[in-house]
Formats: structure tokens, C-alpha cells, sequence
């Protein structure tokens, strides 16, 4: 009995023993099945991103191409990861819609051991009109160039040179400069504290201003077919709200322009088929309404004796197709005769030299309101201030308002945006992964 007893603690033992070494068995079995698991989802894991990134490399190139103005054949590529492990990536580009400055749709799949990644970018033309405020310097002769208390930019800014404050502007869209600091007059805040209500980027690549000869040929090159007007000397152009201008020229003498052989004084004349106004060889005096597309240029300076308006105005009319650029091989100014309250609606391009007020250091006047944009490449004076107390001596305040139109468009012959390098700029609208 004693021994019946013992041997059955034996036996016990090594069933005991065969069930653990049974369930340990399954353990191992188990977590060997997860380990290989984990392994392999790690290898897609790797494998996935590897295919992303060859996706941004399609996007990456692809991207350059656009910008350097040429759209060739890297469609599809081959790339080695390592030795014996290529992947590749196939890129698609899609125009979206038509027009000056387009939309791009990239589209690229990145592929790596079976394992595909796609990236989709958008990315828009950038014009020259982009932005509400373009210098290549904030200096004027040498001379600082300020913002003041009571100047209101709403828009988009760029300077190539050092944006110079005093006191409190305010910059209602998003603001960047070439320098990596501000010029205070008084010193950074709070004594001299303006309002950036939007991103402040200083330290910003430079943004090459357009081409003098390229934009001025062709509007001129325009203004002498049937469907332009192109006249030579001094000459005044008044917008009239039907769609017309009235045009002040003396063209005895003269051969290849509108006018030739004739004296037109207020002579009325249908707006430019193809938008293009050029004056030869003079000054061009302009106020009134536009009904209409109209880019006028100049060799000379552009002389803004008097309002220039949109007839359908639009802030309150959305649908307005009214655009005006003013282009001038040298200067913009406005004249010391103007309104007291000037309002502009325009893209103005001072392509040498600057867009000012004549005599800004006399007379005292009350707000300039510009809707549209301004490039020059030296900041001009359309006003002076008491430095000690703040107050305007003479000239304008600034009320600076962007037309939201030219982030999508331009007046005719405006050219694309370009980087310091030349690069056309595209602004990126969308990034998705599929």
C-alpha cells in the first residue's frame, strides 16, 4: 500500500512535468509566431517608408523641373536603395485649368519591394503681383524709408532690403525681408512696436524683380499691333467709365503711332483690344475710370494726376473683370497737383527707379488709398513725419489694400515671379498622401 503510493506520486510528477514542457512548447511556438509576425511587419513597415521617401524624390524633381521652367522626361525613374535593391517611382503632372500662371497637379507613387506609396502636391504660378508690397530696397538715395503710426499695409510683403518702423503700422497680411533684422527708430518694443497680424519672416530668400526689358518689349512690341494703342511724346490717357480713353497727344510729324499726323486733345478712343497702352519716348499723364483690361507702359515716367478707378469696383462686385497695370521703365509719381484723398486702383511696376509723391516734402494731405500692388526697387516718399512728436509734416497717410485677384492673376504682360536664382515661385496649395 505504502509502495502503491509513492509510485503514484512518481507518476503524478511526470505527468505534471509532460504538461508543463507541453504548455511551454505552446509558449514558444506562440511567441515564435508573433516574433515572425512583428518581423514581418516590420519589414513592411521599412519597406513603406522607403517608398514614401521615393515618392518625395518623384515630387522633388519633378518640382525643380517646374521651376526652372522645363517640363522633360523624368516621368518615371529607377533608383538603388543598395546594391541589388532598386526602387522606383512613376510622377504624373497635370495642368489644372488654363491660364497665365497655372496649377500644377503632381502626382507621384514611390514602389519598393512590392510596397507602393503615392503623394499628391498642387502647386500654383506665383506672379509678380503677388505681393501687395515689392521692393529691392527700402532706402531712398541713401535715405531710410519709414512705416509710421497710422500706415496700414493689407496684403502681402516682401522687401530684398531692411524694413524701417516707427512706432505702430499695422501689417495686416503676412510680412517677410531679405534682412535679419528691423530697423527701429526708436527702438524695438514696446517703443517702437508695429502690429505684424500675421507670420513675420526675416532672414527670407531674396525675389528677383522683373526684367526691365522683357516686360517693357512686350507691351510695347502689343501696343503696335492692330489691336493696341502705342503713341511717341508726352501724352495724357483719361479713363472714361464706358470703356474708353480719352486721349492728348501732339503726332504731326510722326509715323507708326495712333495719332500720326494728328493733334488729338481729349480725342476718345476705344479701350485696347489686347490691353496694351505704350508711350514712346515721353512722359504718360493717366486718371479716371477704367470700364476694362488695360496695362499701359512706358519708357518715360507714369505721372497719376487724379483718381484711378474700377467702374464695377471689386470689393463690392465680385464679378469684376476691371484690371489696370501701370508700367514704367523708370518712375510712378504721383503729381503734387493730385486730390487731397488720393485713391489708386492698380498693379503698379516702377521698374528702375520708384513710385512716389512729387514735392512730398510740402503740403500736408490726407490719405493715399491704394487697391492693388506696388514693385519698385528703391522705396519712394509719399510723405515725411515730426520724428520728436509723431505727427505728419506732409504727404500722405498710407492705406495699402491687396486685390485678392492677383493671387490667381495678373494685368496683361505682368510676368511670373521669380527667386533670386531666376526660379520661377509656386506656392504650394495642397499636400496629401493617398
Amino acid at each position: 500500500m505504502i509502495k502503491f503510493m509513492k509510485t503514484t506520486k512518481k507518476g503524478f510528477a511526470l505527468v505534471f512535468t509532460l504538461i508543463i514542457a507541453v504548455i511551454m512548447m505552446a509558449i514558444i511556438i506562440s511567441l515564435t509566431s508573433i516574433a515572425s509576425g512583428d518581423l514581418s511587419l516590420a519589414r513592411r513597415t521599412t519597406n513603406t517608408v522607403r517608398a514614401y521617401y521615393l515618392a518625395e524624390a518623384g515630387l522633388a524633381r519633378k518640382f525643380a523641373e517646374l521651376r526652372s521652367g522645363n517640363l522633360s522626361n523624368i516621368n518615371n525613374a529607377v533608383i538603388n536603395i543598395s546594391i541589388g535593391n532598386p526602387g522606383s517611382f512613376s510622377i504624373n503632372v497635370n495642368q489644372v485649368g488654363a491660364g497665365v500662371f497655372p496649377t500644377y497637379n503632381l502626382t507621384s507613387t514611390g514602389t519598393y519591394k512590392g510596397v507602393s506609396k503615392t503623394i499628391v502636391l498642387t502647386v500654383r504660378q506665383i506672379t509678380i503681383a503677388r505681393y501687395i508690397y515689392l521692393t529691392n530696397s527700402e532706402l531712398r538715395g541713401g535715405s531710410s524709408i519709414w512705416f509710421i503710426g497710422g500706415d496700414i499695409v493689407r496684403g502681402p510683403m516682401h522687401t530684398n532690403g531692411q524694413i524701417n518702423i516707427y512706432r505702430d503700422p499695422t501689417f495686416e497680411g503676412p510680412v517677410s525681408s531679405v534682412s535679419t533684422s528691423i530697423n527701429y527708430y526708436n527702438g524695438p518694443p514696446p517703443l517702437d512696436n508695429p502690429d505684424f497680424q500675421e507670420t513675420l519672416t526675416l532672414g527670407a530668400p531674396r525675389i528677383q524683380l522683373p526684367v526691365t526689358t522683357d516686360i517693357i518689349n512686350s507691351i510695347r512690341d502689343n501696343a503696335r499691333q492692330a489691336g493696341g494703342l502705342y503713341f511717341a511724346g508726352i501724352t495724357t490717357a483719361t479713363l472714361i467709365s464706358n470703356g474708353s480713353v480719352n486721349i492728348t497727344n501732339d503726332g504731326r510729324g510722326l509715323i507708326n503711332v495712333a495719332n500720326a499726323g494728328q493733334n488729338w486733345t481729349n480725342h476718345n478712343v476705344p479701350l485696347p483690344a489686347n490691353s496694351a497702352l505704350f508711350v514712346n519716348n515721353g512722359n504718360v499723364n493717366m486718371s479716371g475710370i477704367l470700364a476694362g483690361q488695360l496695362t499701359v507702359g512706358t519708357d518715360r515716367n507714369v505721372n497719376i494726376v487724379g483718381n484711378l478707378l474700377y467702374n464695377a469696383d471689386p470689393r463690392t462686385n465680385p464679378t469684376s473683370t476691371d484690371m489696370l497695370g501701370v508700367v514704367s521703365q523708370n518712375n510712378v509719381v504721383i503729381a503734387s497737383s493730385a486730390p487731397y484723398n488720393l485713391e489708386i486702383d492698380a498693379y503698379i511696376l516702377a521698374l528702375n527707379n520708384s513710385f512716389y509723391l512729387e514735392n512730398y516734402t510740402s503740403g500736408l494731405k490726407g490719405t493715399l488709398t491704394l487697391y492693388g500692388g506696388i514693385t519698385q526697387v528703391e522705396r519712394g516718399a509719399v510723405g515725411t513725419f515730426n520724428a520728436r512728436t509723431g505727427q505728419r509734416a506732409s504727404g500722405y497717410m498710407k492705406d495699402y489694400n491687396y486685390d485678392g485677384r492677383f493671387q490667381d492673376v495678373a494685368p496683361a504682360y505682368f510676368p511670373p515671379a521669380r527667386d533670386a536664382n531666376g526660379r520661377l515661385m509656386y506656392l504650394k496649395t495642397l499636400w496629401q498622401e493617398l
